[in-house]
């Protein structure tokens, strides 16, 4: 008897082909195992890169070319043999243009996806046909600047290159359909161990028919073979769509919307964007400069730009209404704040955040974009042989604070939270050690501290065992499960001791409550 199908695809006028569940589909039940139909560099334009992606392009070498045709990344020197990626034809032709690219000075890693996916069209049809049903969108991208950055950087790029006898060279309408499916389709991939600092997509038929949603509720992961695995994050009902967050969900309502107009085409609808506070996650939520008390929120949701001059946003305790500028002016002054942080220390860093808590939520995106800041300086902290108290609880208090938000944001099963479970974890472990030896805790305190620990550590493994072994959640679940066992031993060996600790606790409190009077 044959499996029943975990998903169908449906159609509607709004969201076009998407996904549905099938059946009931349980929190960690795997939905789709996909292969790629192609993978290659990311072709971006610079300018529109985030600081963190610059400094990863910086890293990519020559190392990882092919020894046939010099260029092609994604190839170890035996590339030919180890990635069906790295075809045939496409060495051929890069290794016949290979003083041409030179001497206009062309990248080929710029072109690289869209080649294999010309490629494709003209010797895989079986392949092509599923491609060609994809969403290009081009309509809506003629005329605009990524038509016209696709059309100098890759379109005019590979109409120029001699191509072997026998495939027929590529129209620009048909280039810039290809440019429109890896722009609107593909997914960012992590580079495998060996390619550390690459950025990748992958282009996949069925996991690009899933619709979006700011929660989600699928969870991906990708091997080092680029096979994609998308799981249920939360329990999904029968005919209920399968749902990805296409978009970053540490990000406001406005720049969340902006990202999935520029990139993938329409406007979303989701509960998170639709509601003024963002179902209580305040991403975008300013405090009133007037009454210092209640929090300034968007007006209208439905409104293309919120920080236009005509927008308003009213605070929700004394009803003052600010204009959209003077939300951006404000967001503008903090960013550049943050960005001129650069590797300072705690103290600093806690500083700024409580100079910009006058001004944002607590939860703002900006304000959560230090603190994860704050963690990876706390982190260096924590290796040190004996890190300060208020430095541990710091750590502590700044996961949990991440964590809220992004059990609203993310819910269920989710890779951020798993890594902010597990980082909780080590802390409240030190904490209660250091307070047990300075006789601060019982015994039988310490044990429930250390269970609480371990309770933390099982959720986040939940999460992180569902990761690929060689990517860093996959090393890090094993690591996790290593701590786990030493710290069942732990909580075994505390419950053993005497209680006497108990008395010792009870008659320093007395003599403490004493001396305070």
């Amino acid at each position: 008897m044959a499996p029943i199908p975990k998903y169908k695809v449906t159609h509607s006028g709004r969201l076009g082909r998407y996904l549905v569940a099938a059946k009931n589909i349980a929190a960690g039940e795997v939905i789709i195992r996909e292969e790629p139909i192609a993978v290659g560099p990311m072709t971006y334009r610079k300018d529109r890169l985030c600081f963190a992606c610059l400094r990863s392009l910086s890293k990519i070498g020559r190392q990882y070319v092919c020894s046939r045709c010099n260029l092609a990344p994604l190839c170890s020197v035996a590339c030919e043999t180890r990635t069906k990626h790295h075809t045939s034809d496409e060495c051929l032709i890069l290794g016949e243009n290979r003083d041409l690219l030179a001497k206009n000075g062309i990248d080929a890693t710029g072109i690289l996806l869209a080649l294999r996916l010309w490629l494709i069209k003209c010797r895989n049809p079986a392949v092509w046909e599923q491609v060609d049903h994809m969403e290009d969108h081009l309509h809506e991208r003629m005329g605009t600047p990524v038509w016209k950055d696709r059309e100098v950087n890759v379109v005019n790029v590979i109409r120029m290159l001699r191509v072997p006898d026998g495939i027929e060279p590529p129209s620009a309408e048909l280039m810039q359909k290809l440019c429109g499916i890896l722009d609107v389709n593909t997914f960012e991939l992590r580079s495998p161990g060996a390619l550390d600092g690459l950025l990748l997509r992958g282009l996949y038929v069925e996991a690009a028919l899933m619709a979006h949603d700011c929660r989600g509720n699928t969870h991906l992961t990708v091997d080092d073979d680029f096979r994609l695995t998308v799981y249920a994050s939360v329990a999904i009902g029968e005919n209920e769509p399968i749902l990805f967050n296409y978009t970053s969900s540490l990000l406001g309502t406005a720049d969340r919307r902006e990202h999935l107009r520029e990139g993938k085409y329409f406007e979303c609808e989701c509960d998170l964007c639709k509601d003024s506070c963002e179902l209580q996650s305040h991403l975008s939520s300013l405090l009133c400069p007037r009454c210092k008390k209640g929090f300034i929120e968007m007006q209208d949701t439905s409104i293309v730009d919120p920080y236009a001059r005509e927008s308003r946003w009213q605070c929700q305790t004394c009803k003052r209404t600010y204009g959209g500028r003077l939300i951006r002016a404000t967001l503008n002054i903090c960013r550049t704040l943050i960005e001129e942080c650069e590797d300072i220390d705690i103290k600093s860093l806690d500083g700024l955040l409580k100079k910009l808590s006058r001004s944002l939520h607590t939860n703002h995106f900006l304000m959560l974009s230090l603190k994860q800041k704050l963690l990876a300086t706390c982190r260096k902290e924590m290796t040190s042989p004996n890190p300060q108290k208020k430095i541990i609880q710091k750590m502590l208090d700044t996961c949990k604070e991440i964590y809220s938000v992004l059990d609203i944001v993310e819910p269920g099963i989710s890779r951020l939270k798993g890594i902010m479970l597990y980082e909780m974890h080590l802390p409240m472990i030190i904490l209660a050690n250091r307070s047990y030896s300075a006789r601060e805790i019982s015994s039988t305190q310490l044990a429930c501290q250390l269970e609480e620990a371990r309770d933390l550590l099982k959720k986040a493994l939940t999460m992180l065992l569902l990761e690929p072994a060689t990517t860093p959640e996959g090393k890090l679940a094993k690591r996790a499960l290593e701590e786990l066992r030493t710290l069942n031993q732990n909580i075994g060996d505390v419950k053993s001791l005497p209680p006497e600790e108990t008395k010792v606790h009870v008659r320093r409190a007395k003599e403490n409550h004493k001396k305070i009077k």
